[in-house]
């Protein structure tokens, strides 16, 4: 993330006597050390103090991203952004709150600004990564970071977002490589060790366990959310040195804070959820697939979160004609920008979007869908609250296909409680609130496809890791795909991986 310039430690001075600048340094020093409520205070004095102080405002936004609070930090970083346009620290900073706040074009507007002025900076380049890697553009953002990289080896984000892209695009091995190198140039960070635990068991780098323990030492001076990620790499690092109960011990100290925290959306989440269900109950009979011969097959692999919907998109990536598109909010951009169009409050549920507005949704949704597919005659999309309208999605699109992904209820649980999501996912940390989410999510997998025979398929997770060829096999069928028998990517094998904790999973037997 940008800063206005490399802080030094600074000697204890009497507050009365320390110049603006001291101040602002301290404050910056502070904010690199976590103790975000600390510079947050210093930073909002001297702002009101005062109101011009281009630097200030600058470290007060980021302090605001630091700590989530994107609104502010726009706040913040559009006055800085005023009084000195030309300032490539500000705009790059910007962009990332613009990012934040899902306003990815704004985001990315800002950057190339910034790229104007500074065309050789690393922290510019590692800013537009993100900007791709949140549109999951993963091979742009593989390419914006390996820039990064040229300007600044040990800088943590284009190496934590490098690894994710590969991770996401299925090269687990170089992502592994891409951590274990920054690790050994002395790249040290607890997001970055977050970050090794999500790859397989085998491909983790480093000593998980003993690489934590410098960060134990400060963990009393961190703010919250260090401490929370702290345990949740510390449980995923038990796991995989099979220390189980040690495990599930952090796991709970983990979630509980969090579980709080989400509560309220978790009510709002439980009220859609039942929303959806009654709405597919309320379609009459089948549905009619809107079909068309010159549109690309729209293949949406639906699930519950780790449940096997990346594993499957890889597996359909091998055939020909077949462009991944991950979670890519193509869905949710074109509801928003037809509400936008309409002169209408924009909102990101397609049912929510008049009768009349529906042709726009379809063209705007087939315009980005070609951009991304390009001459791909299948573009996949693994976002998992599409199942809250695929009937609407069936009707509105042509030739939307969907696979509907399930696996064994305590393996799905478990990945989901041992994960601290970004955003989103607010069922997540309580296994009472998980099991209720995955029986949902179930009954509308299995009424989509009542409602939808001639378009969907029910795929279990066990049955691709069994036998890849023949659920590829289904999947080129589905879609008009031509199957051949080429060696198939490797298949992790994640079965079983609650055994050592059915009991706490199922208490009650």
């Amino acid at each position: 993330m940008a800063r206005p310039r490399d802080v030094p430690q600074l000697k204890s001075q009497p507050h009365s006597v320390r110049s603006p600048r001291q101040l602002l340094e301290e404050a910056e020093l502070l904010r690199q050390q976590g103790k975000l409520d600390r510079a947050e205070s210093a930073c909002y004095s001297l702002v009101r103090r005062h109101p011009g102080y281009v630097a200030a405002l600058h470290t007060l936004g980021l302090v605001y991203l630091d700590k989530g609070n994107f609104e502010r930090a726009l706040d913040c970083l559009v006055r800085a952004s005023m009084r000195d346009p030309t300032n490539w620290m500000t705009l790059t900073a910007l962009s990332l709150a613009y990012l934040r706040l899902g306003a990815s074009e704004m985001a990315s507007q800002t950057l190339h600004k910034a790229l104007e002025i500074r065309p050789q900076d690393a922290s510019i380049f590692s800013s537009l990564g993100e900007i791709y890697r949140e549109e999951r553009e993963y091979e742009l953002a593989e390419n914006a970071y390996r820039q990064a990289l040229t300007f600044e080896p040990t800088m943590e984000t284009p190496v934590a977002g490098l690894a994710l892209c590969l991770s996401n695009l299925g090269r687990t091995a170089e992502a592994a490589k891409v951590l274990g190198e920054a690790y050994g140039r002395g790249v040290r960070s607890l997001r970055l060790l977050h970050v090794m635990t999500t790859l397989p068991r085998g491909a983790i780098p480093v000593d998980i366990l003993k690489a934590l323990d410098p960060f134990a030492i400060d963990l009393n001076a961190s703010s919250a959310a260090l401490k929370n990620t702290f345990l949740f790499v510390k449980a995923a690092a038990f796991d995989a040195a099979e220390n189980h109960k040690e495990a599930w011990d952090t796991l709970v100290a983990a979630n509980r804070p969090l579980a709080k925290e989400h509560y309220a959306q978790l009510k709002a989440d439980i009220a859609a959820r039942g929303k959806s269900l009654a709405r597919l109950r309320a379609v009459a009979g089948a549905a009619r697939p809107l079909v068309s011969g010159d549109r690309p097959v729209s293949l949406f692999i639906l699930g519950p979160s780790r449940s096997g919907k990346t594993t499957l998109e890889r597996l359909v990536g091998s055939l020909d004609q077949v462009k991944i598109g991950c979670e890519a909010p193509v869905v949710e951009k074109a509801v928003n920008r037809s509400f936008q169009t309409a002169a209408l409050p924009t909102g990101s549920h397609l049912d929510d979007l008049p009768e009349e507005l529906l042709s726009l949704f379809r063209q705007t949704y087939l315009e980005d869908v070609a951009r991304r597919a390009g001459s791909a005659r299948v573009f996949t999309n693994t976002r998992p609250g599409h199942i809250h309208y695929a009937a609407r999605l069936a009707s509105v699109i042509p030739n939307a296909r969907f696979l509907l992904v399930k696996r064994d209820a305590d393996d799905v649980a478990w990945r989901i409680y041992l994960t601290k999501y970004l955003s989103g996912n607010p069922y997540a940390y309580d296994l009472d609130t998980i099991i209720d989410y995955l029986n949902w999510y179930n009954e509308m997998i299995d009424l989509t496809a009542k409602k939808l025979p001639e378009i969907t398929r029910i795929v279990r997770y066990e049955a691709i890791v069994d036998d890849p060829a023949a659920s590829l096999h289904d999947v080129a069928e589905l879609c008009g795909l031509d199957f051949n028998r080429e060696p198939l990517p490797p298949i992790p094998n994640d079965r079983g991986c609650a055994t050592p904790y059915r009991a706490v999973l199922n208490p009650h037997g």
